[in-house]
């Protein structure tokens, strides 16, 4: 079994905090050999007629075996912590794509590709369009395959892994989370961006009621404690656990201090109810507080 990624907290105070990156969830490993897809194909095959029987509205074998509700859990611990955040991580990330635990399901599900224009990262339901698959197996037009130190390569069994979470709608766990929290943030907690940033994200543990979005729920504040004037507040199309603030003019170089309410008069709130606990100390209320910088000159 990998070793499980261990709760990162950052600066929590009474009824503010601020977060880093996500809080995983223990994973359990799933056994997974050539042999087995191989032999399971075999049975879906044999079970097609002719006449469209067995096959699903898409025409593809309609197999029995369930998909594990684990699997994006299984992906994030034994492909992108250890072998992808090499590379894949902080503001330099390749593409911007952070493969880290905060950040990787709300930068690939539904998430145009960087580098191949009209694929999605991640397409819900359709492994073989989806430019994550392309990549990890050699198939892509653009740039090399991942992992771009390789060979060694992925081994199938991680890659049929992909393939099967991606068949299976990619979803991101398999039961929805008892309170909402901010997991992560672009800029992170911290960070310094490059000159000129215009857009925020906020991501979290499950989806947003986006009836309970707007400007009212977060507040950014410059060095000197003034307000700046948020233009735009939604959520993406496909990516109900996203948040993305656009600013009205580009930030000046400085200190800025992000806050995302979980109290007041508009606090935010998940699709299952759960108003978001700001603070992490497991009751819903509370704010949390991102401070990140915006650098004269380029990232540091």
């Amino acid at each position: 079994m990998e070793p499980r990624t261990q709760p990162a907290v950052l600066n929590w105070s009474a009824r503010t905090s601020t977060q880093g990156n996500a809080v995983t969830t223990p994973s359990i490993k799933l056994l997974a050999c050539k042999g087995f897809f191989v032999f399971s194909a075999a049975l879906a095959i044999a079970g097609c007629a002719g006449d469209g029987t067995g096959l699903d509205a898409n025409g593809r074998p309609i197999s029995d075996i369930p998909v594990a509700n684990n699997d994006f859990q299984e992906i994030q611990d034994t492909i992108f912590t250890p072998i992808c955040t090499t590379c894949h991580i902080g503001a330099g990330a390749p593409q911007g794509l952070r493969l880290d635990a905060g950040n990787s399901y709300a930068m690939l599900v539904n998430v145009a590709s960087a580098e191949s224009a009209g694929t999605l990262r991640v397409n819900p339901g359709n492994p073989n369009a989806s430019y994550l698959v392309q990549k990890i197996e050699g198939t892509a037009a653009v740039g090399v395959r991942m992992p771009a130190n390789g060979p060694p390569y992925l081994p199938q069994d991680r890659i049929d892994l992909v393939r099967r979470w991606i068949a299976a709608g990619a979803p991101q766990s398999s039961a929805p989370p008892d309170r909402l929290i901010v997991t992560s943030t672009i800029p992170a907690v911290s960070e310094t961006a490059a000159p000129g940033l215009g857009k925020l994200t906020v991501i979290f543990n499950a989806n947003v009621d986006s009836s309970r979005v707007s400007a009212d729920t977060f507040t950014l504040r410059d060095a000197a404690d003034q307000p700046v004037v948020l233009s735009g507040v939604r959520v993406p199309a496909g990516r109900q656990n996203v948040v993305e603030l656009t600013i009205t003019q580009p930030l000046a170089a400085g200190s800025y201090q992000l806050a995302v309410h979980g109290d007041g008069p508009a606090p935010l709130a998940g699709e299952a109810g759960h108003v978001l606990d700001g603070d992490a100390d497991g009751r819903p209320g509370g704010d949390t507080l991102i401070p990140f910088d915006v650098s004269a000159g380029g990232a540091r």
